[in-house]
Order: C-alpha cells, then sequence, then structure tokens
C-alpha cells in the first residue's frame, strides 16, 4: 500500500461515517432545459459540442495555422463559456435548474455556487485535473459535488472516480447528455485523464449544501437524500417499463 494510499484512508475515517453510496446519477429533461443548445447558439456557433475540435481545427486551418490542441486551446474555449454574463439565457436556465429541479430533488433550501466552473476539454489534451479531494483545498465537510456535462462523455473524455472511499481504483463514469453526476467529492477520489478519445467535453461542476449546514453529518445527509431519489427514480422507471 502507498503513502498516497494510507493518506487517503486516514482522510476517509477521519470524516467518519460515510452516505449509503459515494455517486449516483440522476436524469433531467434536456428539452426543458436545453443546456447544449444555448452554448450552441450562442457561445461557440456550432451543431454539435461533442465536435467542437473538429470546428477548432478547421478555424485555424482557414487562418493557416495548423498545428495540435493543447491545454491552453481548452482555457481560451472554457472562457467564453466563463464569461457569460448572469442575464445570459444559459445563467437563467441554470438558477432555474437548481431552483426547480436540485431544491425540488432535495426538498429543502440549497446553498449553490452562483457562477460554476465551466471546463472544456479537448481530444488529445491533458487531464484538466489529476486525482484529488476537494475537502484538502475547500475544507468544506458539508458539500456535495455536481457535475453535468453538455455532451454525452466516457472513458477519458469523462470523470474517472474511486468505487469506494480510498480504494485509488478509478474508473470512467459515462455521463450521457440529460444527467447529472452527483458525488461526495470532498473525500471520494476524483479527477480527469489525457484526452484519448475523439470527443471533446464540455461541461460545468459545482458544489452545493443545504443552506446552514456545517458539519459532515450534514453532508452525508444530502448525499443519501440524493440516493434515495436516485432509487426512486430507477423504481419508477421500472414500474413503467413493466405497465408498457
Amino acid at each position: 500500500m502507498t503513502a498516497e494510499t494510507v493518506d487517503r484512508r486516514e482522510l476517509t475515517d477521519q470524516a467518519g461515517p460515510a452516505p449509503k453510496c459515494p455517486w449516483v446519477l440522476l436524469n433531467y429533461d434536456t428539452s426543458r432545459f436545453p443546456f447544449a443548445y444555448f452554448l450552441q447558439r450562442d457561445v461557440y456557433k456550432v451543431p454539435d459540442l461533442g465536435k467542437l475540435h473538429q470546428y477548432v481545427i478547421a478555424h485555424y486551418r482557414k487562418h493557416g495555422v495548423s498545428r495540435d490542441l493543447n491545454s491552453e486551446d481548452n482555457l481560451t474555449l472554457r472562457e467564453l463559456m466563463q464569461v457569460l454574463t448572469p442575464e445570459s439565457n444559459f445563467f437563467k436556465l441554470y438558477h432555474d435548474f437548481m431552483l426547480r429541479v436540485l431544491v425540488r430533488w432535495v426538498g429543502a433550501s440549497l446553498s449553490y455556487s452562483e457562477t460554476p466552473k465551466m471546463r472544456v476539454h479537448l481530444p488529445q489534451t491533458p487531464s484538466v485535473s489529476s486525482s484529488h479531494h476537494d475537502i484538502i483545498v475547500t475544507k468544506r465537510i458539508d458539500q456535495v459535488n455536481f457535475w453535468l456535462p453538455f455532451n454525452t462523455v466516457d472513458d477519458t473524455a469523462t470523470l474517472w472516480l474511486e468505487s469506494d472511499y480510498g480504494a485509488c481504483d478509478y474508473h470512467p463514469v459515462r455521463v450521457e447528455y440529460g444527467q447529472v453526476l452527483i458525488f461526495d467529492g470532498g473525500y471520494l477520489g476524483h479527477g480527469t485523464k489525457f484526452n484519448t478519445t475523439e470527443t471533446t467535453r464540455t461541461s460545468l461542476d459545482m458544489r452545493f449544501s443545504y443552506k446552514g449546514s456545517s458539519t459532515r453529518a450534514d453532508g452525508v445527509r444530502l448525499m443519501n437524500r440524493i440516493v434515495d431519489i436516485a432509487q426512486e427514480f430507477q423504481t419508477e422507471q421500472v414500474i413503467e417499463s413493466e405497465v408498457s
């Protein structure tokens, strides 16, 4: 066992009781919350965010530039989303989603990031964020992570998570457009890899908590509520399929 593994297990032990499940996927209606549509129309002017790299390469060639894409391209493209104003269609939709979907899922008032982190990860470019635990930086033991891609991602284009706290057995989580990944990112190791796929990932991530919360127990209770909601959704889907 490596020193890194020991440190991570100690970190988890210090946290105390853990949620019943460290991560879940929840579905939402993209026709009601068309995040990709607004980014395609208002920001990048392209029909497919997953192929954003192709349009970037074509743009460079049009201007006589021939080179490989790199991390600077990720940052430049990311900034185009990050500078959107609170009055933009995209951020109006984001806040509407938080209030009409996330708050209703949880059934309580929440504190969440007014301006989430926007990400772009082009094919054949390095990791955007190596494996880490948010608690080391944030010190917020009550928060839960929210990760929403604007196009379907898998393999090295998606986020990699541990199967359990301190396991260090990172694996990719396939996330469809129309799904949000919610996980205990303070204590569950997560990160990204060198993108070897032919898919560009565009996504947002943020953290949220119960309003007024401050303890690890609050964070565990919140994550457990999300897990319960995911299980309820699965049950409803099974019932619907049996009826049909």
